[in-house]
């Protein structure tokens, strides 16, 4: 094992140790580069070798740049957008992005540790005791299944070692931020029996204060424990057994109207004086928001040398409970409040053969998975309230009726009457079983020592069997009027296949890499839990057919490595959801082109410095949607949106930044600064292309610097993140029930926290 000095894996310069892609040793490279090893193709390869489009970010990169969840990861990434808004977590690539919906599932593939989870509550829960995050860019549907049209997220947490080692990081900040991170690994028995555990403690204030309620918004409250046993039965045999268990909470999504139409300001005005149309980290919800998730997860991975064969089992089991409440009209009037809780369960199993490296590799297995999700929620218009004390208080009268109070007998039946007509409830029950079995192989035929054919293919079989049921609590009329909900009940099921092929051809040019491939993918067609009436509640399946170009570039001795893509996609059937002011409409567009290039360089000139960049290009548009909605105010029911932007698609991205390390003259420490950049261009949230519900081209500066311990015992950091203070635009749509209005959330501001890292 070789061990790397002052090497900045991205972000700052630790001690690291070259244990994988022993492979590749033979390539010549500087003594303090690492080789950067992925499992994008379910075998470990370095990352220049593999005809995949593949971003990576090493453990040490994403602590050093005190990135704390997927939303820092996806900025490092060009064409890359995540939301981890608690209730609208949103994951896209090459500028597809799944709907907000429980119905309908990811565009993006999420794996953790070989486990495809489909549920978005879980990436709350990933982000702990990280070796590394591979972003698999473009269709991944044969070796990865279903969902993963626009790529794929593969996460691989740290495994147990032979040797003692225990780390502990704190960080404390801005926002009251305490964050408190623990790790031990401890060699059992030499050889055979490994146990590593991994702790997390993180509390911050919200940034978004509530003026009506005042209360702060956008806590973080979150904690989560990993254990990992690994044993070594034989040389040949290993088992990896996996328990996590985590918990997270939060007091809104921090909603601001930010233009309000007349009515709007009226009504909501009655009940807030304070109220203000304008983006500045201030709510005026009246409704006690938050979110809650628990997460439980049991996973077994067997890995059995036969021959020369690997076999491979992975069986897991997850669970998920959730519960979001929300101020429905996400403003300060008490017209209409929302609440739902989740429960979710899914188990999965896969079985893998992969053969050993020769001029014919190959990797066949078969996959299963099954998942329980229910639903139950309720809608309430005027909660908690008759109606004669909404308007006594809308019109300052609270103390003239408390006065009048004699007239109870008189006043209570006619009260009763006007509440029937107009507080109600609707009561949702939404509960779905999947199913999905699948086989599939990949098979590559090393023809010459350059030249190298790939090709693979994935036969999935789902079915769905859903119940929804809603029903009034009283009359409906104001439900009906608001939201445009209906009472019904859907008993349904559905059956559909797919075959998902893929084919690559590589040839490498001495370090480089040329490769073209092909590839297909497709997401499950379901149900919408959100819909208004029964003829809403389905759609169908989505495809994606895609072509890639791509060439990986390795020079000075693996110091620069330079890797470039071009791509073009087809959607067809694409899945789409639209929030229309008072409700959510899913449905099948016809047809959409994701194309474009994306750049990612790494230069690293000398020990302890690195230079990165990234830059991408997507054109992200419908070709073929006749009947989208239209903006607010269109007298017409559907608009043409043929050649419109899909939206959370920025046109550009890129990133830029670097990290150094100056020795402390023989003090046996180092000081370290970096900063990087991220820019990003304009966008649309939603699909009727209101600029209104768009955020302008913006970037964003982050900073830290520290001293470090050449010996890797003790780091000291300072991070800057936002350093402008810049007001961007997370999420933007019309507010409910007022045509005309809007509202929507923001990213943090400038936030300042310092880190000490202990290894021991």
């Amino acid at each position: 094992m070789k061990k790397t000095m002052l090497m900045i894996g991205g972000a700052l310069l630790v001690n690291s140790t070259v244990s994988n892609a022993v492979e590749q040793a033979s390539k010549p490279r500087r003594d303090y580069i690492e080789e950067v090893v992925v499992t994008a193709q379910k075998r470990s390869e370095s990352i220049q070798d593999v005809p995949i489009a593949v971003s990576v970010l090493s453990a040490d990169r994403m602590r050093n740049s005190a990135m704390e969840s997927f939303e820092d990861v996806s900025m490092a990434s060009p064409n890359t957008e995540i939301n981890m808004t608690p209730g609208y977590v949103q994951v896209g690539m090459r500028g597809l992005n799944s709907p907000i919906n429980d119905g309908m599932e990811q565009s993006v593939g999420f794996y953790v540790d070989g486990i495809y989870y489909g549920k978005t509550a879980f990436l709350q829960d990933a982000f702990l005791d990280l070796a590394r995050v591979e972003l698999l860019k473009g269709p991944q549907g044969t070796l990865f299944g279903k969902n993963s049209v626009a790529g794929a997220i593969n996460v691989t947490s740290a495994k147990p070692g032979d040797e003692w080692e225990a780390s502990l990081s704190l960080v404390g900040g801005e926002l009251g931020n305490k964050k408190v991170e623990a790790m031990v690994n401890a060699p059992l028995i030499d050889e055979r029996l490994s146990l590593r555990l991994a702790a997390t403690r993180h509390e911050r204030d919200g940034y978004v204060h509530n003026t009506l309620r005042g209360e702060d918004e956008k806590i973080v409250d979150k904690e989560g424990l990993r254990a990992r046993l690994l044993f070594n039965a034989t040389d040949d045999l290993s088992l990896l057994l996996t328990a996590y268990t985590g918990s997270s909470h939060d007091t809104g999504q921090g909603w601001e109207p930010y233009q309000l139409e007349a009515g709007a300001a009226l009504v909501h005005g009655l009940f807030d004086s304070g109220l203000e149309d304008r983006f500045d980290y201030q709510s005026h919800t009246n409704a006690p928001n938050r979110s809650d998730s628990d997460t439980d997860v049991m996973n077994l991975e067997m890995n059995w040398d036969v021959g020369e064969h690997l076999v491979t089992l992975i069986a897991s089991h997850a669970a998920a409970d959730e519960f979001l409440y929300l101020d429905a009209d996400t403003a300060s009037a008490p017209i209409a409040d929302w609440g739902r809780s989740t429960d979710y369960k899914q188990d999965m199993l896969e079985l893998r053969l992969t053969s050993g490296p020769g001029e014919f590799e190959y990797i066949v297995g078969l996959f299963g998975f099954r998942s329980d999700n229910t639903l139950v929620g309720d809608l309430r218009m005027l909660p908690d309230q008759l109606l004669a004390d909404v308007v006594g208080e809308a019109l300052g009268l609270s103390g003239l009726l408390d006065a009048l109070s004699i007239l109870d007998p008189i006043l209570t039946p006619i009260d009763n009457l006007l509440s029937g007509l107009t507080t109600d409830n609707l009561h949702q029950l939404y509960t779905q079983k999947t199913e999905t079995r699948a086989v599939f192989s990949q098979f590559t035929w090393n023809i010459t020592d350059e030249l190298s054919v790939i090709a693979g293919l994935r036969a999935s079989s789902e079915t769905k069997d859903v119940v929804i049921d809603q029903d009034y609590e009283s009359t409906g009329l104001l439900l009906q009027a608001a939201f445009g909900v209906t009472e019904y009940r859907l008993d349904d099921s559905r059956d559909e296949s797919n075959f998902a092929p893929k084919l690559s051809i590589k040839y490498a040019l001495g370090d480089d890499l040329l490769y073209a491939s092909y590839a297909e993918g497709f997401k499950a067609g379901g149900y919408n839990p959100l819909a208004r009436t029964a003829d809403e509640a389905v759609f169908d399946q989505e495809t994606a057919v895609a072509y890639e170009l791509g060439y990986k570039l390795s020079a000075l001795e693996g110091a620069l490595t330079l890797n470039a893509a071009a791509y073009h996609t087809r959607f067809s059937d694409m899945q789409i959801q639209a929030f229309i002011g008072n409700g959510f409409i899913v449905s099948n567009a016809a047809e959409a082109v994701t194309k474009g290039v994306e750049f990612d360089l790494n230069f690293q000139p000398f020990a302890g410095t690195q230079i990165f960049a990234s830059w991408g290009y997507t054109d992200a548009r419908f070709e073929k949607f006749t009947d989208g909605p239209c903006m607010a105010g269109d007298s017409a029911e559907t608009c043409d949106l043929t050649g419109a932007r899909l939206p959370r698609a920025p046109e550009y991205s890129a990133t830029a930044g670097f990290n150094t390390a100056i020795p402390v003259f023989d003090s046996g420490a180092a000081f370290v600064i970096g900063s990087d950049l991220n820019w990003r261009d304009d966008i649309f949230f939603d699909l009727d292309q209101d600029p209104i519900d768009s955020q302008e081209a913006y970037h964003l500066i982050n900073l830290h610097a520290g001293i470090i311990d050449l010996d890797g015992a003790w780091q000291f950091m300072v991070h800057v993140k936002n350093l402008e203070d810049r007001t961007v635009r997370q999420f933007s749509a019309d507010l409910p029930i007022f045509e005309g209005s809007h509202m929507g959330f923001l990213q943090p501001p400038r936030i300042i926290t310092a880190n000490l890292n202990l290894h021991f």
